[in-house]
């Protein structure tokens, strides 16, 4: 009896977690629409991708975007109710909180009705169903349509932060602070018991006299009476290189020449705002994180050492909706400023290097 009702605890979670909507979903939604010419319905296709979150007593918030091409593109605030029993999905969107279209269109809000599934395998996991819209103004209907979406990890817009959130307590607990060290990390000889090298640093538990440790910088030998302890250089200083800088060519876009050792960087979409969306690293840091390109500026500052170069190269997260990742690049620094157009794809990112040079003294 104990085995069956354990199982049973065991089943009801499983089947609870697996309904489980928080996360990011993309796919599209098909919008039915009458066409005055050949007096018959049409369909037109729309990218459609939405962030979820869980809240208590079956409520779910979100965002949505909406995107064809260069014709339209929305974000909007969202919420609804799931009912876990069901595997149903009422989704509403509430306002536009960001919008391009072209002069003929209009910002349309919609309600999603939504079933979820999830495949035998457990490897795909869908959100089906159907949506009607109405004018964001003055409440007239828009049309409706056909809704597919699937779970996917990555966005091709910004996370928000219930997502990031989300992802940050799932790697805590795969990788819990408290977990062991492995013994193959423990280096002892007998009568060494005392020491343990942990992230190459050596942890004494009593002082060892100076003369007895030897300088060499990729190693360190503290010996005591039959004790032999070797520590690996501590290298938690230093940077590895990103993989997305090693797997893709960095292509030197421009070097340029200012008169002042702070500068200011700034990123626009250069005018399309597609859904680009790009990192910033410089030396090996990534000091701009997965931003999206639109009319207001993503601001870098930059200290430029004399007599040295500051190197900065751009990677794009993803290609919008028309590739490749283009952006504005605006520099400014003293008595200098500079504008450059500069692409990116999945193969090469675009570097830009500035160059320190103190302007001659006027007498």
């Amino acid at each position: 009896m104990r085995l069956f009702i354990t199982y049973l605890i065991l089943l009801i979670s499983t089947v609870g977690f697996s309904q489980n909507i928080t996360g990011i979903w993309r796919g599209y939604f098909v919008q039915n629409a009458f066409h005055l010419r050949s007096g018959g319905m049409i369909e037109d296709k729309y990218k459609y991708e939405i962030q979820i979150n869980d809240l208590p007593n079956d409520a779910i918030e979100g965002v949505t975007y909406s995107y064809k091409t260069t014709l339209f593109y929305g974000k909007a605030a969202s919420q609804g109710i799931y009912s876990k029993k069901t595997k149903t999905l009422l989704l509403k969107e509430t306002k536009m909180v960001e919008l391009k279209i072209s002069d003929q269109s209009v910002a349309c809000l919609m309600t999603c009705y939504l079933d979820y599934s999830k495949s035998a395998d457990g490897t795909k996991e869908t959100l089906t169903g159907s949506y009607t819209s109405t004018n964001e103004l003055n409440k007239a209907e828009c049309g409706s349509g056909t809704v597919y979406l699937e779970k996917v990890t990555t966005t091709e817009f910004d996370k928000e932060d219930f997502i990031i959130k989300r992802e940050n307590a799932l790697k805590r607990k795969s990788n819990p602070a408290n977990k062991k060290l492995s013994p193959s990390l423990v280096l002892t000889k007998p009568g060494a018991e005392d020491f343990m090298v942990s992230k190459g640093i050596i942890k004494p538990s009593k002082k060892i006299p100076v003369d007895t440790i030897d300088n060499n910088p990729s190693k360190q030998i503290i010996t005591k009476p039959d004790t032999v302890v070797v520590a690996l250089k501590d290298t938690e200083n230093i940077i590895p290189v990103p993989e997305v800088l090693t797997k893709r060519e960095n292509v030197l876009t421009e070097t340029f020449i200012v008169d002042s050792e702070e500068a200011r960087i700034e990123f626009y979409d250069n005018g399309q705002i597609d859904g680009d969306t790009i990192s910033v690293y410089h030396n090996n840091k990534r000091i701009v994180n997965s931003q999206r390109l639109t009319y207001s500026p993503i601001v870098m500052q930059a200290h430029i050492e004399k007599d040295s170069a500051y190197e900065f190269i751009v990677v794009a997260e993803n290609l919008g909706t028309v590739p490749p990742n283009t952006a504005l690049v605006i520099i400014s620094s003293g008595t200098k400023h500079y504008e450059i157009n500069i692409a990116s794809d999945e193969q090469r990112n675009a570097k830009i290097v500035l160059k320190y040079m103190k302007a001659p003294e006027q007498h």
